[in-house]
């Protein structure tokens, strides 16, 4: 699943800001349809953000069960005739998500992210109700697992790791649009050879199309190119990824019709990792792990995702 990206034929909305939320401790809004009108009582919630500590509610902080999100969102006009997409970055734990009054998906795993086609459901032009229902139950099936218990204070979740069980809608929501030939997955494999370095790479497009790659350098000079749906790249001279020097290619994937059809981008750090009995190597050298574990952790917004603070946070590491 490739991530959003604006190229020269596709763009994305980033449909962040804030949603209207409100807690299910009663387990009611399935069964009442919460999804098929406006959230009665609701109140905003931001998003990206946990929703245990927005609000100084010991309700809130320790929900175990059903949450509900709810938004408005305008699709551009501009998008007539493509293929438009609606994505979650992170929902956690699990999430069930209507458009207007169809539901478009359903996922587990509140590390991953998730999209629905809604192209047939949506008017560009129009706005549209967007309904998610996230649930934080944990098992032991769940990644971290815990188990729920009974207590006199009501369902209380005992959990197996280190951290607060933090949940909502973590990271960003986006509609996305691209043609409706386009490319759908792009799978990588890299190599070392003396000095040179080798692209191995794999393109899923849907449509009749030609597909075309190009690898640029950092500057942005071409190093290599070809044709066809699968192939691999030789680069001569090749700058490897290596610990403490993360260089990256950019490996351009064009699908060509008569005119250009879609691009796409993905970066690339060309280099070797293997383990050698108890080495582990990379680019054929022993390579010694330092450091911690960095938990997503932080005042307010929780789990969620923030520039600021991961900028912050790598600058003091």
């Amino acid at each position: 699943m490739l991530r959003p990206q604006d190229t020269a034929t596709r763009e994305r909305k980033r449909l962040d800001g804030l949603w209207r939320f409100a807690l299910d401790p009663g387990a009611a809004g399935r069964r009442e349809r919460w999804w098929a009108g406006p959230l009665a009582g609701a109140r905003e919630m931001p998003v990206p953000a946990s929703y245990n500590d927005i609000y100084p509610d010991a309700a809130l902080r320790d929900h175990v069960g059903d949450a509900w999100y709810q938004t408005l969102a305008r699709v551009p006009a501009g998008w007539a005739g493509e293929r438009i997409v609606l994505r979650f970055d992170a929902a956690t734990h699990r999430a069930v998500v209507w458009l207007d009054d169809t539901q478009v998906a359903e996922h587990e795993g509140g590390y991953t992210p998730f999209e629905a086609d809604v192209t047939d459901l949506v008017q560009p032009g129009a706005e549209h109700r967007i309904t998610v229902v996230v649930n934080n139950v944990l098992s032991w099936q769940s990644i971290p697992p815990g188990v729920v218990e009974d207590t006199p204070d009501g369902p209380r979740q005992r959990y197996f790791h280190d951290f607060f069980n933090y949940a909502g809608l973590h990271r960003s929501v986006w509609l996305i649009a691209t043609p409706r030939s386009f490319v759908r997955d792009v799978t990588v494999g890299t190599g070392l050879d003396g000095s040179a370095g080798t692209v191995a790479y794999e393109v899923e497009a849907e449509g009749d199309a030609e597909v075309r790659v190009t690898l640029r350098d950092a500057g942005g000079a071409e190093v290599a190119r070809a044709a066809g749906a699968a192939g691999a790249l030789t680069v001569a001279d090749v700058h490897p990824w290596r610990p403490g020097e993360g260089y990256l290619y950019d490996l351009e994937v064009e699908l060509w019709g008569d005119a250009l059809l879609d691009a796409y981008t993905l970066a690339v750090g060309i280099r070797t990792v293997e383990v050698d009995g108890t080495r582990f190597l990379i680019n054929g050298e022993p390579f010694h792990f330092h450091g911690f574990g960095k938990h997503e952790d932080s005042a307010v917004r929780g789990k969620g995702h923030d520039d600021a603070f991961m900028v912050h946070d790598f600058a003091l590491m």
